[in-house]
């Protein structure tokens, strides 16, 4: 589907700068939206009435900012426009002029990288309301569990520097730590109901936590960011998305060691690598696999990389068969 007209959106808390633009680059609208569903509703509802046009003419495109979308996204699966939500690195680096900055130039070269890369556009897919339910409390459970952390490494540091300081504090973190513990036991139990709800999302979990290194929080994060796997095509694109798979770096007679992308998911990523730390410590194959390619000589950071690809791998491979990881015999009495 080739769409004639391309609308860039550079978002931010307040507001949405917009830029209309057609194939041969001619700018045909500029505007400055408040970010909200009523005023995005009316500007697209009037754009389209005024140019005439049909939601299937056209793109509209916009970088990650994560909460600041969602009015956007909102409206535009209403109406059904179809929407492009790319990296802002991409865009970026897509670039062709990029002197000076304003949210006017960003919005234009948002369109134009719309018009230029629609062939390689990803649509955006709606997430299903048990994984927006599920991502929330697992967000505000971290959140919790943040402050938890950082009031209890205060009152560890004072009790072994300041008695006196520890026992001011103790008597004011208290009741806030209490609360914290009892606010963390219910959003647990919202997580679980959660996804006992969901018959789909409950066995996926289940099925992720049979692979090696992998818990709990680690099986919901890969639900939660891949939309219940349907929002990548195969294993490779979801491990190119945690930035774990390994790029040439060459130019002309300099070759260096593959590298891995920056443009990746660092939540998943990081949660890969606790996974893959665990794993490495379990009697299968994983463990067999370090200890070898150490032995060999390679650098150690660039096995563990190795074996996050290798749990994105089994992961994707238990989801697709929908049957549990399959042990090795002979590593289970390594």
């Amino acid at each position: 589907m080739n769409q004639k007209y391309f609308i860039g959106i550079d978002v931010s808390k307040g507001k949405l700068d917009c830029a209309v633009i057609l194939s041969d680059y001619s700018i045909v609208l500029e505007r400055v939206v408040k970010n909200n569903d009523q005023k995005i509703a009316v500007f697209l509802k009037a754009l389209m009435k005024k140019l005439k046009l049909e939601s299937t003419s056209v793109l509209v495109c916009c970088e990650t900012t994560g909460i600041y979308n969602k009015p956007l996204i909102r409206v535009c699966h209403e109406m059904g426009i179809p929407l492009w939500v790319e990296h802002a690195l991409k865009i970026k680096r897509a670039a062709t002029d990029m002197r000076g900055k304003s949210d006017r130039k960003d919005a234009l070269r948002i369109a134009e990288y719309a018009m230029r890369y629609q062939d390689k556009k990803v649509l955006h897919v709606l997430s299903d309301e048990s994984i927006e339910i599920l991502d929330t409390n697992c967000k505000a459970r971290q959140s919790i569990l943040e402050q938890k952390v950082a009031l209890e490494n205060q009152l560890r540091e004072a009790k072994s520097h300041d008695p006196r300081m520890y026992k001011q504090l103790s008597d004011l973190f208290r009741p806030l730590l209490k609360a914290m513990k009892k606010s963390l036991k219910d959003i647990d139990q919202k997580i679980n109901d959660c996804i006992e709800q969901c018959p789909s999302i409950e066995k996926n979990v289940e099925l992720i936590q049979s692979v090696p290194g992998v818990g709990k929080v680690t099986a919901i994060q890969f639900v939660i960011i891949t939309n219940n796997f349907n929002n990548f095509e195969n294993a490779k694109h979801l491990a190119c998305y945690a930035g774990v798979v390994p790029f040439a770096n060459e130019s002309g007679t300099i070759i260096k060691r593959p590298r891995i992308s920056k443009m990746a998911n660092l939540k998943l990523k990081t949660l890969l690598h606790l996974a893959a730390m665990a794993a490495i410590r379990t009697k299968t194959e994983l463990k067999h696999y370090y200890i070898r390619k150490v032995k060999e000589g390679k650098n150690k950071m660039a096995v563990i990389n190795a074996v996050r690809n290798k749990l994105v791998h089994r992961i994707w491979a238990v989801i697709e068969r929908q049957a549990p990881y399959m042990y090795k015999e002979e590593f289970l009495s390594m």
